[in-house]
């Protein structure tokens, strides 16, 4: 499955798009409601077209190695959070959002100004931070891996380890680390 790039995002050396997402329609179901209530006197229009904004202006989407959030049509933010940045993840659903199956997911970030990125009226919200933690742990036992070959590289040239264990125990690592 091919998942279109936000504009302006460059993918990294061995990184793969895994999800793409908006702010979804059922997030904006008052500012709908309120539209078409409001139709005949005009302002309607107006309120379909501010909801048509903000899910044509947010963007979000995961790779396994980072996330990207952004919001805005003319004053735009954007925030890429690396997977090791990554501390917690919460779900911020009301009873609206619970019927109709959409959410705010906020994302913790250690040492970071406001502490938290979110993504803002997302459908399927337990769905994406599920896929979003398996995706981080993930990534995290790869770091696991890639220290251990690292580490045993560093006792191979120092001389501390054999040549046929160093070549078992490197082969024994690189294996392990497709499974991620």
């Amino acid at each position: 499955m091919s998942l279109k790039l936000p504009a302006g995002f460059t993918l990294l050396e061995d990184e793969k798009p895994l999800w793409h997402g908006r702010m979804s329609l059922q997030s904006n179901w008052f500012l709908i409601l309120v539209g078409l209530i409001t139709l005949v006197i005009g302002i309607g229009i107006l309120l379909l077209i501010v909801v048509a904004l903000r899910m044509i202006s947010s963007e979000y989407f995961i790779t396994n190695r980072r996330i990207y959030v952004k919001y805005g049509l003319i004053g735009r933010r954007t925030r890429e959070l690396k997977n090791e940045w990554v501390s917690n993840f919460a779900i911020s659903q009301g009873l609206t959002g619970r019927i109709m199956n959409y959410g705010n997911i906020l994302i913790s970030t250690p040492g970071e100004a406001i502490g938290y990125n979110v993504m803002v009226g997302v459908s399927g919200p337990m769905q994406v931070k599920s896929l979003t933690e398996d995706i981080i742990q993930k990534y995290k036992k790869a770091q696991e891996i890639k220290t251990s070959i690292r580490r045993i590289e560093e006792e191979y040239e120092l001389g501390r380890v054999e040549k046929t264990k160093y070549d078992a125990l490197r082969a024994k690592y690189e294996d392990e680390l497709k499974k991620y």
